[in-house]
Parts: C-alpha cells; sequence; structure tokens
C-alpha cells in the first residue's frame, strides 16, 4: 500500500527502497512486477505524486516469519532464552544482596547449564551471545539498558523510573523490563529491581504468568501487580516513511488508510441518538443548570423519572413512586429543603438473589448559576453540567433501556442522585434507607460521573481499591469491548461512589477525563464525545452483566461492617489552586496532568508533569492527601508546595485566591 500527497498531479516520482522480508524463512523482495527474485534488492515504484508512506501488509497476514522488530521485547523473550547471564549489582545491601542471588539460582537450578550468574564489578563487558538480566536499582550495566530503550516511554532519573508515563521508586515499587541488546538485538536485555528483600520471592514466582509484557510494576512483598504493558512496534522493516520536506511549505505529516468498515457489524445496543437528547434535555437553558432547591432540578428529576418509566422499570422510591423524598437542612445553603433521589428497579430473575441488588447511579444536580459554588467570577451565569452530570445519566438511562427486556438473576437498582455537588446528600441518604434491598445485601456500586469526553482517552475507573476483583473486571471487560481502561485503586471521595465505600459496599466511579470546562459555563452538550458515551455503556454493560450473574460476594478491602452508617462528608474546597492531577499516576505523590492559565499554580511556575510531594509541610502521598490539603486552606492564605521536576526537589510560595 502506498499513501500519496493528496494535491494536484504533478511530476512523476520515482522511488526506489531497499526493502527485503522473510517469506517462510527465505530472504525475497517485493517487486512491483508478478515474478519474485531474491536477487533483487530494490522496490521500484513509478508514482504520480509525492509519497508520504509506504507500507507492507498493513491489513492482513501472510504467511511469513516475523522480523524482529515486529515482536515487542517480552518476559517470554528472556525467560525462554537459552544461555542467560545474570548479573548481580554489588552495590546492594547484604540482605537484598543476598536476595538476589538466591533468586539466580533457583533460575539457575530450573535450567542447569543455562544460566550464568556474577558481579557487575567483576566483568567489564557484558557477552554479546546471550540474553542478559540486570538484577538490582544501582546495577553498573544499567545505562545499557537506558540505550537499549530510547525508542520507547522510558526515562531514568537517579533511582526514579517513568514507565508509560508513570514514575516508580525504589521506595515503592519493584519492577521488570525488557528491552533488546543493542549490539545483539536478537538478544533480550531484561532489568529486574526491588529494594525489599521480602519482595523477590515473590516476584521471581510471579514473572513467568506475565510473558507477553515488556514491562511490569508491583508493589508490596506479595507482590502487587500495579503496572504493566508492551513496548510498541517500533522500526518495522515493513512500514517505510517518506516524510519530504517542500522548501516554505515544511515538511508532511505521516498519511494513514482511511478506516475500512467491518464486513458484518454487530447490532447496536445503545443508541447516539438517545443519549444526545437525554444531555439536550438535561443541560438546556432552560433547567438554568439544575441548581439544588430549583424548580428547574425537579424538572430534570421528573424526566428522569419518565425515562425509567418508558423503560419498563419499576419504581423504587416511596409510596410505589420513582421517588425517594426526604427534608434536609443543607449547609451549603443555609437552609432546609426538600431532597429527591430517583430510583427504579429491574428486579433480578433468580430467587437465590431475593433481596440482593446491584446499584447503578449517577447524579443529577448540578451547580445552577453557581451561587454557592463554583467560580467567584462565574457566579450569575447559568452552569450548563452537561459533562458533569447529564452524560452520566444518559448513559444510565440508556443501559436501563437495553437490560429491560432481558433481566439478570440479580435485581439492579438504577437511582439519579441529588445533591452530590453539595457534599453527597443524594448517595448517603440512601445507603441510610435502601428500602427491600438492604446494603449489606448489595453487591457493588457503579457510578457514572463526568463520562462525556473520553476521546481517544482510556476510560478512568476510581475506586478500584475497594475489592480484589475490581482489578481483573475492568481488565476482562476492557478486553472484550476493545476499549482501553485504567483502574486507579483510590476513590479520592469525588463522588457518590464514596458513601458506598464509607458503608463497606465495594464501588467504583466511571470517569473520561479532566478538562477546562469542569464546573464552569463552558460545560455544554455541543462539547461532549457522544460515540464515547457508547463505549462507556459497553464497559459499563460489560461489568452489569458480570455482577449481575456473579453467584458470591466481591472480597472488599474495606473495613468495617458492610451496611454501617457512612461518616459524614469533610468540608468542600473554598480555594482555587489551578492543578489537574493525572489520575492514571500509581507513584507516590500528585503528578500534574495540567495547570490551569492564569492561576495561582500557573503564575507559581507549576507545569504539567511536576510531581507535588508536600503542601505546606504535610506529605502528599496521593491524590486523597492533597484534596485533604487544600480542603484546609482559605483565600488568601499562603501555600508552601515542594515537587519534583525531572527528579529535582524544587519549592514555591504563592497565595490561593477564592473558588
Amino acid at each position: 500500500t502506498v499513501v500519496v500527497e493528496q494535491t494536484q498531479p504533478g511530476p512523476a516520482y520515482h522511488l526506489t527502497l531497499p526493502l527485503a522480508v522473510h517469506m517462510n524463512g527465505i530472504e525475497q523482495a517485493y517487486q512491483t512486477r508478478v515474478n519474485i527474485t531474491d536477487k533483487q534488492q530494490t522496490l521500484s515504484l513509478m508514482l504520480a505524486a509525492r509519497p508520504v508512506q509506504l507500507d507492507i501488509d498493513p491489513e492482513f497476514d501472510v504467511f511469513r516469519r516475523l522480523h524482529r522488530n515486529e515482536i515487542p521485547p517480552a518476559v517470554s523473550q528472556a525467560m525462554g532464552a537459552e544461555q542467560v547471564l545474570v548479573v548481580l549489582a554489588d552495590n546492594t545491601p547484604t540482605e537484598l544482596k543476598q536476595a538476589y542471588r538466591a533468586l539466580a539460582l533457583q533460575w539457575q537450578q530450573e535450567k542447569p547449564g543455562h544460566v550464568e550468574i556474577v558481579i557487575d564489578s567483576e566483568v567489564q563487558t557484558l557477552p554479546d551471545d546471550r540474553t542478559v538480566w540486570l538484577f538490582g536499582w544501582r546495577n553498573r550495566f544499567r545505562p545499557q539498558l537506558n540505550a537499549a530503550l530510547q525508542a520507547y516511554d522510558f526515562a531514568a532519573s537517579g533511582d526514579k523510573v517513568r514507565i508509560a508515563g508513570t514514575t516508580l521508586t525504589p521506595q515503592t515499587h519493584s519492577l521488570a523490563v525488557l528491552g533488546r541488546r543493542p549490539q545483539s538485538p536478537d538478544q533480550a536485555l531484561g532489568w529486574l529491581a526491588a529494594d525489599s528483600a521480602a519482595a523477590l520471592p515473590g516476584l521471581g514466582r510471579k514473572l513467568p504468568h506475565y510473558g507477553s509484557y515488556s514491562y511490569l510494576g508491583f508493589t508490596g512483598t506479595a507482590p502487587d501487580n500495579v503496572l504493566k504493558g508492551q513496548w510498541p512496534v517500533v522500526n518495522s522493516p515493513l512500514s517505510v516513511r517518506v516524510l519530504q520536506a517542500d522548501g516554505a511549505a515544511g515538511s508532511f505529516s505521516p498519511a494513514s488508510l482511511a478506516p475500512r468498515q467491518a464486513l458484518v457489524s454487530p447490532a447496536e445496543l445503545f443508541s447516539v441518538a438517545r443519549m444526545r437528547e437525554d444531555v439536550a434535555f438535561l443541560a438546556d437553558e432552560e433547567l438554568a443548570g439544575r441548581g439544588l432547591g430549583t424548580a428547574q432540578l425537579d424538572r430534570a428529576a421528573d424526566y428522569i423519572a419518565q425515562q425509567f418509566r418508558a423503560a419498563g422499570l419499576q419504581p423504587g422510591g416511596d409510596k410505589d413512586s420513582y421517588f425517594q423524598t426526604w427534608q434536609q437542612q443543607v449547609e451549603a445553603l443555609d437552609t432546609p429543603m426538600t431532597m429527591k433521589n430517583v430510583v427504579a428497579v429491574l428486579p433480578g430473575s433468580d430467587p437465590r438473589y431475593a433481596g440482593q441488588s446491584l446499584v447503578i447511579g449517577a447524579h443529577y444536580d448540578h451547580l445552577g448559576r453557581a451561587e454557592h459554588n463554583g467560580r467567584r467570577e462565574d457566579r450569575g451565569t447559568i452552569h450548563p453540567g452537561a459533562d458533569d452530570n447529564a452524560s452520566g445519566v444518559a448513559v444510565m438511562l440508556e443501559l436501563a433501556r437495553s437490560l429491560k427486556d432481558r433481566p439478570l438473576p440479580r435485581t439492579l437498582v438504577f437511582i439519579a442522585f441529588t445533591g452530590e455537588e453539595t457534599g453527597l446528600l443524594g448517595s448517603q441518604h440512601y445507603v441510610r434507607h435502601t428500602g427491600s434491598y438492604p446494603t449489606d445485601n448489595i453487591i457493588a456500586m457503579l457510578n457514572l460521573d463526568t463520562v462525556g469526553r473520553l476521546g481517544e482517552q482510556p476510560l478512568i475507573l476510581f475506586g478500584s481499591g475497594s475489592a480484589d476483583e475490581w482489578v481483573h473486571i475492568f481488565r476482562g471487560a476492557g478486553y472484550v469491548t476493545g476499549i482501553a481502561v485504567n483502574t486507579v485503586a483510590d476513590d479520592f471521595g469525588s463522588s457518590d461512589q464514596s458513601a458506598f465505600i464509607e458503608a463497606g459496599i465495594p464501588a467504583v466511579q466511571f470517569f473520561s477525563g479532566s478538562h477546562e470546562d469542569y464546573h464552569r459555563p463552558g460545560d455544554t452538550p455541543e462539547k461532549l464525545d457522544y460515540d464515547g458515551l457508547t463505549r462507556v455503556a459497553r464497559v459499563l454493560n460489560e461489568t452489569i452483566r458480570y455482577l449481575g450473574d456473579r453467584p458470591e460476594p466481591l472480597h472488599s478491602t474495606l473495613g468495617g461492617v458492610q451496611g454501617s452508617v457512612p461518616a459524614a462528608p469533610s468540608s468542600s474546597r473554598r480555594i482555587s489552586f489551578g492543578t489537574v492531577p493525572d489520575f492514571t499516576y500509581a507513584g507516590t505523590g500528585v503528578r500534574l496532568d495540567d495547570v490551569r492559565t492564569g492561576t495561582p499554580a500557573d503564575r507559581a511556575g507549576l507545569r504539567k508533569g511536576d510531581i507535588i510531594i508536600v503542601v505546606n509541610a504535610t506529605p502528599v502521598d496521593d491524590l486523597r492527601a492533597y484534596s485533604e490539603a487544600l480542603k484546609q486552606l482559605a483565600p488568601g492564605d499562603d501555600i508552601d508546595v515542594h515537587f519534583l521536576r525531572d527528579g529535582v526537589e524544587q519549592t514555591l510560595h504563592t497565595q490561593v485566591t477564592e473558588r
């Protein structure tokens, strides 16, 4: 396949490229004519326009031997090598050095005569005829690994390394990373490192089970996997990019093939048009931002109840209605008011699960005109809340519609929560008043909040640390749907799932990512990725179908007794600093994904990629600690921040402003 520049035809271009591929083990070359000869070493093409890119076999498999550059380096390549050299780091504490040697000796016993063990201080060079494993964070031959991984998302700075955007440190992580020997690329170069002797036996046991992965990160002594992935294919001999400068016009970007339609497309379970209509109604100016205590919020509740009714779901509220209603003093508004959750039920089909439920939730309130929340400069302006959280309600309603004719063994309870923006009031009330489906019989809660701008990003799942199975469930859902999913152990107290977690119920939040319009008037319907909503719905559907039929409860990691009354939510933040966290970061501290222009953080010099580790003398180990530190501040307060930039600690001082 030759991709050429899409411009007016010009003079002919003669493209001659060296191009050889392995077919059934025989060196051959593709020709433009029918005949193929093993003597010809070039491919000649006459083109009518400027060539931009040439690919061979970009979409179809042929029977041939893969070139090594088409196969990412992986654990299996190193573990299955015929001859292996293990290089131990001499600059290692005695106990840890003994643990490394014990692991190397175990490998030697498993493959007698095929594994040699040396100390890095005792050898000058590494042989080119075998796979090499470097053991230890401070191995003398680490620079060779850095050179081998130059083409990948890997960077080392002192003891810290960044792999695929995640920083790993000796204090909290152990790891295994694979590359190819720079001088002998048919051989693997592996690096295995831990700073705890207790972690090494488990690491040795687990490595063979991760054979297809190029890099792995673990925590603890078990150890527990927190990072894994394959390096991308680079420098494939079957893809040649032709980038030509055109004088003042500059260079051309690589072209891509036009998308191809599947021969047979599966039936669509979810309607983009219906979800678009849901968002349009909820985020319309007539609903004035769905502020708490307003008639417009009541209109939103009525709309959601009508959609539940049209979907054939049973009422799950008070007195055979869809509304769970109560009176509550709302501190943020300094007044008592009528609160209203919207609850619908899809009864389970298996009597063995009577009284058990799976809760699917999304809050339907927003900031209104920001009289009590939001930024000072935006007060009085309608905040439509299309992403936060008309998007979550739309996905929840679409799931309810799709499931009405195919009930699951376990009962599904769909809830549109009120009062999320003022302290999780609706979800806090529900876990105290669950009616026919008691809290201690809720298998899990799935919360949809801000899922409307997925784009090409992975779907993020907060709270995956609340049960042992979550990581595996979403790994499977991602595999089945083909949608990238990132699980984040903490829930950060970020939304209604927190009320369930505080009650001992495993719960997660679906989240598509942060953006400039969060809690701003610019959160409007036309900015949503509606095809992305269907991808969120597909992952949610797979999760629901698994949990709706799972015979046993999840293995909760939460302390206390499931069904206990949750504590009152902590105070909300009153200040603006301007940082946007990288929610997928698994290391110590809070890595910044963005810094808002014109904010205190921006003026003080923070930037994307910085890792905040201390705020006003308080250590910041994770996002929850960072959030709590900011909640302690009032507008005008001083803030001292210690952060890492390229592995070097720096400090800044500034003042926070009113939110």
